[in-house]
């Protein structure tokens, strides 16, 4: 029995659930099940806490808090951590902490915090064997008591307290998982190694190790990490086993933390390096070995090449013999061809880095150096415009940082980026601020030993955004500070210097920092590195107008959302082509790059092309013919450059159905291929490939080919731009493109009066989906389907004009505009006069 603070008396009866009984009505209420959601709660302990809450245990389904009001209750169970819902006594101590007794264990549970700790019959708390009977009391002095069958046990909660001894842990064994009972250590004592070579066949893992802890060791927890592999800790709980499998050839650390029962971790944990050794024929000598190999091959040929003319040259043979001569030679030519076949694709990949590294080599560092001077003479002769626009500076450094990146490895040198915001908009010229980023930290990598530290670092204030680049290399003596940016000046003068460089670096980024209206600064002390920084200004009170590259201005502004939607906003709201949902660019890319799509089965070969274009174009990717023409449909290309020998379906097939159908005829494709045979160059041309490319190929041939197929595509479209739809047939675009503008055409034209023409409507006419008529249109006129039919209407109103066909208003009205005053705005843009001045102009004529 038990009163509450309300004055309603509580009774639990055995056997008939929970009673209520309030004195002032003399009414009680049995509470043996109530409704919570869609089960019963049947009730079998009670207790009120300091705030007057009512908390209620069930036989089956754990803790409630009960709303005596509405007669509704929200299960606490999962917050409490209960593993056992059967319960059978609850008591709350001073500071609103639950106790909950269960079945199996005892639950200290903080409903505000939801922290919750067990104690099961291990624990010194739980001792007395309990039943149904058991119950938990506090006294009025805060102790809790338990009270079972053997007897009673009491104690104070402030006295239960968490051990601050976090366990020691080791890894006590690594095996392959395919074989656990084959340990890795050969001398057994795995826990003092720090470092394992494996060959590449041994690359499934399996660590076990152990938290040593001799408080409960049983309840340690574990988190471990795999760096290099894993992207965040595991979370492993009591596991002691961890288990990868086909690792990649490199370099790892396992890394694993535990804690002891009550969540204090070990933070320093212990690791294990696995170094996993490449295969013999994935190494330099092998692919070395394979180039020897070739050009042996390539010699033999060239040997039987010669001794099968002379043996032609030096004896008559008769006609049978001659025959059986030639088709050895055959035999052996095709042999040898089909070889060269398997030996095209190889070559690209070793030709063509091989001869990007040795211009690189021989022309990189005379071409920065020229580039560097020319930019001195255009800045001291006033030539160097600032062309400024809004930019993120804090992801125009971490890109650049991050090209460093392999640099800094290769050198063993840390080289790290931070910010203190994601996102600080300065007005840039991004060109001469990447001159001027990368400027700093080439020099920070000269005076930086190997081993050493470079730091980046963007901030602002109120008025300047602040990027400092740090190092802890060699320094700058005191008495060379004031002369560092002098122009060709170097610290170390002398013959013998470690350092190359010409004394230009610094004084150009001074220049070009100066240019964007801000200051550069020098920190150094000789032998502890140096710190140089940048204070560029906020806004854009301080520049030109002319410094600034304003967004260009047309009938309403446009802007995209992070999902690549376009936004138009201050529209002229007359125009019926707009309010009848005709406008729609989520079709055109507002972008300077095309779009490539890159059909290739080796994945080498795609990562080299696709490396070379990236710089150029957008590159979608597809991994053979079948996958190359379903991406084809779905995101419509500028250009498709496609390999010929593929599975699933060959560059041949898929050209064939790309140029056959109406969604994808438009398409400029380029077939790469190691068949070199005249009769497949030809089969290509023949099924519509606008050019042909054999392997191995130069990339600067590629990029030329893209580029002039590209630009052959915008002569089109501004052909179609500024002489309308005329001359179709006389076009260098394919038959199914020919048929599907003159059809376009002629359903425009049928449907030129009517005001209610529209896309969907076209779309209709034309049996092809909104989407794919908005990209084929533009694709080859340049102009979406609302622009081309808006052109087409005014140029056929300037015929009816020009032929005195009517006033302006019948005029527009017979050319589906059904707004004169939206007609007049619309023919003033396209011919610079309104409709009026070109009626008086005819007049005149």
């Amino acid at each position: 029995m038990y009163e509450d603070k309300q004055n309603i008396l509580w009774v639990n009866v055995i056997g008939s659930g929970l009673l209520f009984i309030d004195p002032s009505t003399k009414e009680w209420t049995n509470f043996m099940t109530f409704p919570n959601g869609d089960y019963y709660i049947a009730a079998t302990a009670y207790c009120e806490d300091t705030k007057n809450n009512l908390w209620i245990g069930d036989y089956a389904s754990g803790i409630h808090l009960f709303d005596l009001k509405n007669e509704t209750s929200i299960n606490y169970s999962q917050e409490a951590g209960l593993t056992n819902k059967t319960i059978i006594s609850i008591a709350s101590d001073n500071k609103d902490n639950l106790w909950i007794l269960s079945e199996l264990e005892l639950t200290m549970f903080n409903p505000m915090t939801h922290i919750h700790k067990t104690f099961s019959t291990d624990d010194n708390l739980v001792e007395v064997k309990y039943n149904e009977f058991t119950v938990l009391y506090k006294d009025p002095v805060g102790e809790i008591l338990i009270a079972g069958v053997n007897g009673f046990i009491s104690f104070y909660p402030d006295s239960v307290r968490d051990d601050p001894t976090p366990p020691d842990v080791v890894i006590d064994k690594i095996s392959l998982f395919n074989r656990p009972d084959e340990k890795l250590d050969s001398d057994g004592f795995i826990s003092e190694l720090k470092e394992i070579n494996l060959p590449y066949n041994q690359n499934d893992l399996q660590f076990e190790y152990v938290g040593l802890h001799y408080g409960e060791p049983l309840k340690n927890k574990y988190k471990y990490i795999l760096e290099e592999f894993d992207e965040n800790w595991v979370e492993a709980g009591t596991q002691r086993i961890a288990t990868y499998t086909n690792l990649n050839p490199g370099e790892y650390v396992f890394r694993v933390k535990a804690a002891n029962r009550d969540g204090v971790w070990n933070e320093a944990g212990t690791y294990i390096k696995i170094i996993i050794r490449p295969p013999f024929w994935a190494t330099t000598w092998a692919y070395l070995l394979y180039a020897l190999g070739f050009i042996s091959l390539l010699f033999i040929t060239w040997k039987l090449q010669l001794k099968r003319i002379k043996v032609k040259q030096e004896f008559e043979m008769s006609k049978f013999e001659a025959q059986k001569l030639y088709e050895v030679d055959e035999l052996k030519s095709r042999f040898f061809t089909n070889i060269s076949h398997e030996f095209r694709t190889p070559l690209t990949l070793i030709l063509g880095p091989v001869k990007q590294i040795i211009e690189k080599l021989n022309e990189g560092k005379i071409l920065g150096l020229v580039n560097q001077l020319l930019d001195i003479s255009k800045i001291e002769s006033g030539n160097m415009k600032l062309q400024t626009s809004p930019q993120n500076i804090v992801k125009v450094v971490k890109v650049l940082v991050l090209s460093f990146m392999s640099y800094a490895e290769r050198k063993k040198i840390t080289l790290t980026f931070n910010s203190s915001e994601d996102e600080i908009i300065v007005y840039l010229d991004k060109d001469k601020t990447e001159k001027i980023i990368t400027n700093l930290l080439s020099n920070a990598f000269k005076f930086t030993p190997d081993g050493g530290r470079i730091e980046v670092t963007v901030s602002r204030d109120d008025k300047f955004v602040k990027v400092s680049v740090s190092d802890d290399g060699i320094g700058i003596p005191k008495q060379n500070m004031d002369k560092i940016f002098d122009r060709f000046y170097q610290v170390d003068g002398s013959h013998t210097r470690k350092q190359e460089g010409t004394g230009i670096g610094l004084s150009l980024t001074k220049e070009l920092v100066e240019l964007h209206k801000g200051k550069i600064e020098v920190e150094s002390e000789e032998g502890k590195g140096a710190t140089f920084i940048i204070n560029l200004p906020l806004g854009s009170e301080h520049l030109h107008r002319d410094e600034i590259s304003e967004p260009l201005k047309d009938e309403g502004k446009i802007s995209i959302t992070p999902s690549g939607s376009i936004i138009i906003e201050d529209l002229k709201s007359e125009d019926s082509e707009i309010n009848s949902g005709n406008i729609d660019l989520n079709f055109i890319d507002l972008t300077e790059k095309q779009l490539l799509l890159l059909v290739e089965d080796n994945s080498d070969v795609r990562n080299y092309i696709k490396d070379n274009l990236a710089k150029d174009y957008r590159i979608m990717e597809a991994i053979d013919g079948a996958d190359g023409w379903e991406k084809s449909i779905e995101n419509t290309p500028d250009l498709i450059v496609s390999d010929v020998m593929m599975p699933n379906m060959d560059g041949f097939e898929l050209c064939k159905k790309l140029k056959t159908d109406e969604r994808t005829s438009h398409i400029p494709v380029i077939l790469l291929t190691a068949k070199a045979a005249k009769e497949d160059k030809l089969s290509g041309y023949e099924i519509g490939a606008d050019d042909y490319i054999m392997k191995p190929f130069e990339p600067d041939e590629l990029k030329v080919r893209i580029k002039n197929l590209i630009e052959q595509r915008k002569r089109l479209q501004n052909h179609f731009r500024k002489q309308g739809l005329s001359g179709i047939e006389h076009q260098k675009i394919t038959s199914f493109d020919k048929r599907f503008l003159q059809k376009l055409l002629d359903v425009i034209k049928n449907k030129l009066s009517d005001s209610e023409f529209n896309v969907e409507f076209l779309a209709d006419e034309l049996a092809i989906s909104r989407s794919v008529l908005q990209r084929k249109v533009y694709s080859l006129t340049g102009e979406s389907p609302v622009e081309l039919i808006r052109r087409i209407r005014l140029n056929r109103a300037a015929e009816l004009i020009e032929n005195k066909f009517g006033n302006i208003s019948e005029i527009a009205l017979e050319v589906g505009f059904s707004n004169p005053a939206y007609f007049a705005d619309c023919f003033k843009k396209q011919y610079g006069v309104t409709p009026t001045q070109y009626q008086r102009r005819n007049k005149s004529y």
